[in-house]
């Protein structure tokens, strides 16, 4: 969801460096993009650099998209990633299913979907509250290939982050990788099947390929 439906990045980096803060510690956008695309309760860990109580991480967690959804709701609309909705339009003629895979929480999804009015494209959807282990782990991916009763190896996914590419490979999927969180330049080195800026530059005949 976040970097591939969403051109997102710089309010999450707003968020979690208000939410920094307020716990007394300042946060770079360069570590928080270190972490980037992990489960909350991972970054936190990380970016707080202390053990923290099953309690604070439920706290924390909760304050720190607070503050994002705050942050990116009047701008949804505008922050959608480039022919998005023209990709799904067509990938549905095509009778691809289509999963959504994220380690966000249930309410970041359903705000997306609902005001984006996108809930009916996904056949399964996957959230940070259904997965025990966090990207680079396959488990999410996996979980959406069984929603949509197909084998990973049969599957595309598409990724902005580093653990995301890793996790898509881990579950043995391709991956086409969005240059929004990161740089094409970045990107190359995590090797995935496809770098792209937006939804306008892959066809379905090159999804197929894949």
């Amino acid at each position: 969801m976040d970097g591939v439906l969403l051109n997102n990045l710089d309010f999450h980096l707003q968020a979690f460096k208000v939410f920094g803060k307020e716990q007394g510690r300042i946060l770079s956008s360069e570590q928080i993009q270190a972490v980037f695309g992990r489960k909350n309760s991972d970054m936190l860990h990380a970016l707080l650099a202390r053990e923290l109580t099953d309690e604070e991480i439920r706290q924390y967690e909760a304050r720190k998209e607070e503050l994002y959804r705050q942050l990116i709701r009047p701008r949804l609309h505008e922050r959608m990633v480039g022919g998005l909705q023209a990709f799904i339009s067509a990938l549905r003629k095509h009778d691809y299913g289509i999963a959504l895979a994220t380690s966000g929480p249930i309410d970041n999804v359903n705000m997306v979907l609902d005001e984006l009015n996108l809930r009916a494209d996904f056949s399964a959807i996957v959230t940070g509250d259904q997965v025990e282990k966090g990207k680079p782990h396959p488990e999410a991916f996996l979980l959406a290939a069984q929603g949509l009763n197909l084998p990973a190896s049969q599957c595309v996914v598409f990724e902005d982050s580093f653990s995301g590419v890793e996790a898509a490979q881990r579950a043995g999927c391709k991956c086409v990788a969005l240059a929004t969180t990161h740089t094409v330049d970045e990107l190359e080195p995590v090797l995935p099947d496809r770098i792209i800026s937006t939804f306008q530059e892959i066809t379905i005949d090159e999804l197929q390929a894949l």
